[in-house]
Formats: C-alpha cells, sequence, structure tokens
C-alpha cells in the first residue's frame, strides 16, 4: 500500500479508530510484560535473599568450630622429596584455584577458567612490557602478574582481597621462581604512598564485585600514571541504549554457566555507556572498547598526567 492511500485510509474515522485500538492494546501488552518481568526480577531476589540467609544461619551454627583458612594436611617426609613433588601436592592439596596455571612445565593447577583460552585474547595485555611497573588488581592465582613479567616487566604487584588466592599466588610464585608480589589488599587501599605509580594497571574482573565501584577507579586513577585496561560483566538493555545505566544486587545473584552457583559477592552490573562514563568522570582518557566478544567488556584508557611508573618513596616511611 502506497503511503498516499494509508493517508486516504487515515481520514476514515473507523479506520482510525482500529488503528489507535491496536496501538492501546499493544502498548498495554508492553506494559503487562513489564509488569511481569519487574515481579519475576523481585521473586528471584527475594529467594535469593532467603537463600543467603540460609547459608548464613549454617555458617553461624559452626562457626565456633571454623577457620578464615583451609588447612592443608602436611606432607609426609617432605624433605626426602623431589622439588617437583613437594610443589605438586601443594598445588592438588589446594581445594580450590580459580585460574588454570602452569605452576611447573606440564603441572597445571585445577582452575575453573582458563586465561589462556578465554582471556589472554581478548583482554589486550600489551606484548611488550619492557621497563614497566604493573599493577594486577584482583590479581587471584596470579596469572596475568605473571605473564607480565614473562613479558618483560620490571616490576610486577599483585592485590587481592581473599586471604587464600594470595596464598595459592606464593605457592606459584615460588615454583616458578618469579619476582611478582602479591598484597592482601583492597583497591581502596590504593595510594601512591603505599605502592607507588604504576605504567599499567590491570583491572579485569573485579569491578562488578565492589560495593564503592566509583571510589575504586578513584583509588585506581592515583596510583596509574599510563594506562589502565579495564574488565568487566555488562548488563545491556536495548530501551536505554547509550544511556549510563546500573542494576544493584542487594543479596548476590546466582552465577556459572547454568546459573547453579550463589555468588554473594556480586553487587553491581553496568551497561557499556556506564562503565564508559564512570572511567571519563574520574579523568581517564582516550577510552577505547578493545573487546565486546566473547568476553564483554574490555576498555583500554590512558591517565591523563603520563609518567613513568616509581616505587614508593622509601624515606618517607610509607607504611609507617
Amino acid at each position: 500500500m502506497t503511503p498516499f492511500l494509508k493517508s486516504l485510509l487515515m481520514k476514515v474515522p473507523a479506520v482510525r479508530a482500529r488503528k489507535q485500538g491496536i496501538e492501546a492494546l499493544i502498548d498495554e501488552r508492553n506494559r503487562l510484560a513489564e509488569e511481569v518481568r519487574t515481579l519475576g526480577d523481585q521473586l528471584k531476589a527475594l529467594s535469593i535473599k532467603q537463600h543467603k540467609q540460609k547459608l548464613a544461619e549454617a555458617f553461624r551454627a559452626t562457626g565456633h568450630t571454623s577457620r578464615l583458612g583451609f588447612p592443608i594436611s602436611p606432607m609426609e617426609n617432605h624433605l626426602d622429596k623431589r622439588v617437583r613433588d613437594w610443589v605438586k601436592y601443594q598445588v592438588e592439596a589446594e581445594p580450590y584455584w580459580f585460574q588454570r596455571i602452569e605452576v611447573l612445565p606440564g603441572l597445571y593447577s585445577s582452575g575453573w577458567v582458563d586465561p589462556v583460552l578465554k582471556k589472554l585474547p581478548y583482554f589486550g595485555l600489551p606484548e611488550d612490557l619492557t621497563n614497566k611497573r604493573v599493577l594486577d588488581i584482583g590479581c587471584a592465582e596470579g596469572f596475568f602478574s605473571f605473564e607480565a613479567e614473562r613479558r618483560g616487566a620490571r616490576e610486577v604487584i599483585g592485590i587481592d582481597s581473599y586471604p587464600e588466592s594470595v596464598r595459592r599466588f606464593n605457592i606459584t610464585k615460588a615454583a616458578r621462581q618469579s619476582n611478582a608480589t602479591a598484597f592482601l589488599m583492597s583497591v581502596y587501599d590504593l595510594e601512591p604512598k603505599r605502592l607507588g605509580t604504576f605504567d599499567l594497571v590491570l583491572f579485569y574482573g573485579v569491578f562488578y564485585h565492589l560495593k564503592h565501584p566509583q571510589y575504586a577507579l578513584e583509588r585506581i586513577r592515583s596510583v596509574c600514571t599510563g594506562q589502565i585496561l579495564f574488565q568487566t560483566h555488562i548488563c545491556e538493555e536495548p530501551a536505554i541504549k547509550g544511556t549510563p545505566w546500573a542494576r544493584f544486587f542487594p543479596h548476590g545473584m546466582m552465577s556459572g554457566p547454568h546459573n547453579e552457583n550463589y555468588d554473594p559477592t556480586v553487587f553491581w552490573l553496568f551497561n557499556s555507556a556506564c562503565c564508559l562514563a564512570m572511567l571519563d568522570h574520574v579523568g581517564f582518557m582516550e577510552l577505547d572498547v578493545i573487546s565486546n566478544e566473547p568476553q564483554p567488556f574490555v576498555v583500554s584508557g590512558m591517565s591523563p598526567e603520563q609518567a613513568p611508573g616509581t616505587p614508593p618513596d622509601h624515606l618517607e616511611a610509607p607504611w609507617c
């Protein structure tokens, strides 16, 4: 039907009323669909809250006999064992590894994610890091720390807020005879007088775990005098594409390939526009989305104050 015929038909009252009725039905359908989705989200949030409460009750019932760190049974006659056997025992004694790492040639940890395949090709790590100071935030067992060192970084520092991650990092560090260092430290504690400044900051897979993400970016900005590589999961809403937007999860969320795992440490999911806006707000420049698939969302940014990364001045007693 031509536009002219359509315009003629719309002058007929019955046709015009019919069209308006159809549009009203479509609007009502969309409104009801949105209500159903909202109710579904509310029920899911209530279910997650109840699940969290049950887990907390179970912990409180046994908390007086629990411990922070998982105990590792001593290896019998360890002084008489080969170094490789000793390292293998330590690796296999750990109940959980996040990253699959080659601890020794041919000896891999049992991590549930293989960063060589799933992350390294997409996360933008420069091939040449000669003479660079690198900060790896949320380093876990240290895959990217050790990779940065392999690519020539003169100093690599990792930080993680989970004690057992640092322990596993140190198992790998010792086995690989690495000079990378991991500290039990929160991103909120970053400041130049503690760790100095860095040519490259790796901020992978941490953003959505933070209660105060904007403050974290401010602290990162204070120690970054070069490049930041930022990666996070995102949540896009097509209806508001291009508008900064975030969703808050007060009690964590279900995660995993089939939503089979409960993760109480996820608080925020942002859309891509919001991530870029927040990075821009704290001062990062030249923001460039370097990967969207299959591991969204990776952004490269630059500090406006370009300077070589330097350690803290020891004469200022930064740890006193």
